[in-house]
């Protein structure tokens, strides 16, 4: 059975191709509040079933939700929003507070952990929200197919569309999702896809099948929003209106207790008529040999090294690395023309995936022995340049390998993402 969108009448107002690489080793009806909604939040997607690849084997509709305007005295803004224009711009170079928790969210009260999640969405005029969860927190039978038992771990699609009527731009991001959040892609396609429902998803980072970018995604629980460099002030990341995607979510559940999947994205607008340049996604992929060539048990750590060019002039604004529990070390240098290579990333901690930036206002952390550093200050890039970059891991338990999964503590990655202007940077790597 393919499951429905339920959609709402409403008031609207408004409001990262491979490059040669190598390596070196809805139905309309009206839709009740649930009590365990925040105040406000109007859930939309009724119950229903499908198949679902790779995960459980029912689904009920996410809530991702068309935005609406609040009956009188709902007590807060919907779940699903774009704000109205003419508020008032923020100033994005001071000190960004942690709404978690806040507003609407406050009144959020259900058995499962991470209620503190929650995110608020933007103010009038300020951005739109993508809410990717069950549409209640009572009902078993929505319920069952986001519910992530003791000892389960999956990666999952969910279709959604975005809320916008007409193409905006977004500058600033904060995504906040439950307990077990690993890693989350947001991609956007020009595939019809059915909202609601769970299916293969169509892509899972390796940019091999056509799309239309990405939305922001998260290598952990909580994304939050960053401030704006001077120099970064005209940059902004399109979305089309009413844009088909899927998010791919990948949640594991190592404790005692069933953990929710579901999580929040608020996108913060810049004005169309300020936006002079888009960034493009840095995407180096490495590992995909270990699919077909496991990572052997050993009493010491392996080393793995990969390396992806630089095809033009430009600058990174932005690296992060992405590894599961057998990495020891992730690694990643700009190796100029002349050979010469300046280390400009490094992270010791799957759990706590480190995303550093290359602008004016940001201090990075130094390099240490143990603790995750970067190089501060803008990071430009020539053609001819390369990023290169290694991880160390060590399979002390696996007897049967370490392969290229989603799976934290049986399977590994090596992934090396961020943002450049200038420089497509895209490899996928064996």
């Amino acid at each position: 059975m393919q499951m429905r969108l339920i959609t709402l009448k409403v008031s609207c107002v408004m409001a990262m191709a491979m490059a040669g690489c190598s390596s070196s080793s809805g139905d309309k009806s009206g839709a009740a509040v649930d009590p365990a909604m925040p105040g406000g939040m109007v859930p939309v997607g009724p119950g229903g079933t499908t198949p679902m690849a790779g995960g459980p084997g029912t689904a009920g509709a996410p809530a991702t939700m068309t935005p609406v305007t609040p009956a009188a005295g709902a007590g807060g803004a919907p779940a699903v929003m774009m704000g109205a224009g003419g508020a008032a711009a923020p100033d994005m170079t001071a000190p960004i507070a942690d709404i978690r928790g806040t507003g609407v969210c406050a009144d959020l009260h259900t058995t499962f952990p991470g209620d503190k999640a929650c995110l608020p969405p933007p103010a009038a005029g300020e951005g739109m929200q993508i809410h990717i969860g069950p549409t209640s927190y009572t009902d078993m039978a929505v319920l069952a197919p986001w519910l992530v038992k003791p000892g389960q771990e999956d990666s999952v699609c969910v279709n959604f569309h975005t809320p916008n009527g007409e193409k905006v731009y977004y500058q600033t991001y904060q995504l906040s999702g439950r307990e077990g959040t690993h890693h989350i892609f947001n991609t956007m396609y020009m595939n019809q896809l059915a909202d609601g429902v769970y299916q293969a998803c169509l892509d899972m980072g390796t940019g091999t099948t056509p799309n239309l970018g990405e939305l922001p995604g998260a290598p952990k629980a909580y994304m939050p929003r960053t401030t704006v460099a001077p120099e970064n002030a005209d940059l902004g990341r399109s979305v089309p209106p009413k844009v088909a995607g899927q998010a791919g979510m990948h949640y594991f559940n190592f404790g005692d207790k069933n953990l929710l999947r579901e999580f929040w994205l608020n996108l913060y607008f810049i004005d169309a008529s300020k936006v002079k340049q888009e960034p493009n996604r840095v995407r180096g992929m490495g590992g995909f040999g270990w699919s077909f060539a496991p990572i052997k048990m050993s009493p010491t750590p392996q080393v793995f090294k990969y390396t992806c060019p630089v095809p033009s002039d430009g600058r990174i604004i932005g690296l992060l690395g992405h590894y599961h529990s057998h990495g020891r070390r992730f690694t990643a240098w700009v190796r100029h023309a002349s050979g010469v290579r300046d280390k400009v990333f490094e992270s010791f901690d799957y759990a706590e995936a480190q995303a550093f930036p290359y602008d004016t206002i940001t201090t990075n952390p130094t390099f240490s022995a143990s603790a995750a550093g970067a190089t501060t200050g803008i990071l430009n890039v020539k053609a001819g340049d390369a990023l290169d970059w290694e991880c160390e891991v060590l399979n002390d338990d696996q007897a049967g390998g370490l392969r290229y999964t989603n799976e934290v503590k049986t399977g590994e990655m090596c992934n090396l993402w961020g943002e450049s202007i200038g420089p497509n940077i895209s490899c996928t790597l064996l």
